[in-house]
């Protein structure tokens, strides 16, 4: 009798530690690492890379989103670039607990960290160098434009219609509508032709989108749903910028991990 108490005891306590660590499916492979260059006419000027990985804090497993970005030796001389920018999520709801922004542009410099609460639709915002903080209401699903990037990655896009989000930046809510146009065949160095949905985000985010000018994205058409590519021209005298996926590393056996190392 003893012994069976004993065994429920220990079942009861094993089950729901079991139960919590299994990590949620996502729509995609965490430890993905992809590696964009980016271009300023014939030069390329910098690379970014996004990457994800599972982390553990106060007990939790959660996602984190990380990105990036340095610019080149050629860039170095007249303007240095080093930002990187995480996102941590709640993998079960995919809604982002922390957002954190490091920027090294020039002389320019910035140190922020948001934190949400979505139970009680508040975000809390805090500059790191100059101690200043406050915060501001936020809906229901808001997220930021890592977590947002990755969860648009879950959706299905019809041609020639328009889609309206919120998402959080620069510690304001920002109205963002997505045009989705046509489908086209890219043309990838390292992938060749790439079947990819363009797309015309038309927002103004600080360190991302623009508010004058235009931007264009291209998405992969399969189950990853990849940026591939970007466009955004920009006035007099900076003109077109241009972004294009170089590689793909990390888990699964699809097109994109298993092209042969020549090519990388």
């Amino acid at each position: 009798m003893h012994t069976r108490l004993l065994l429920i005891l220990i079942a009861g306590l094993w089950l729901p530690l079991s139960a919590a660590a299994e990590k949620p499916a996502l729509w995609f492979p965490v430890g993905e690492k992809m590696t964009f260059a980016v271009s300023w006419g014939p030069w390329t000027v910098g690379y970014s890379t996004v990457w994800t990985e599972w982390i553990e804090e106060d007990g939790r497993e959660l996602l984190a989103i990380r990105v990036r970005s340095r610019s080149t030796s050629f860039l170095d001389k007249i303007f240095p670039v080093d930002d990187f920018l995480e996102s941590v999520v709640d993998p079960v709801t995919f809604l982002p607990l922390r957002f954190y922004k490091q920027l090294s542009e020039g002389r320019y410099r910035l140190r922020e960290v948001t934190t949400f609460d979505h139970h009680k639709q508040r975000a809390y915002w805090q500059h790191l160098l100059r101690d200043s903080q406050e915060d501001f209401e936020i809906q229901a699903d808001t997220r930021d434009l890592l977590s947002f990037m990755f969860f648009m990655r879950s959706q299905e896009w019809e041609e020639h219609k328009c889609y309206y989000f919120q998402v959080m930046a620069d510690e304001k809510l920002y109205d963002l509508h997505v045009i989705v146009d046509d489908y086209e065949e890219l043309q990838l160095p390292q992938f060749g032709k790439v079947r990819s949905l363009k797309m015309q985000p038309q927002a103004a985010f600080h360190g991302l989108f623009v508010r004058v000018g235009r931007l264009q994205v291209w998405v992969s058409d399969d189950e990853r749903c990849l940026l591939t590519a970007g466009l955004a021209s920009l006035p007099f005298p900076i003109g077109t910028i241009r972004v294009m996926l170089k590689d793909v590393e990390g888990p699964g056996d699809d097109f994109w991990v298993k092209l042969p190392a020549a090519k990388r």
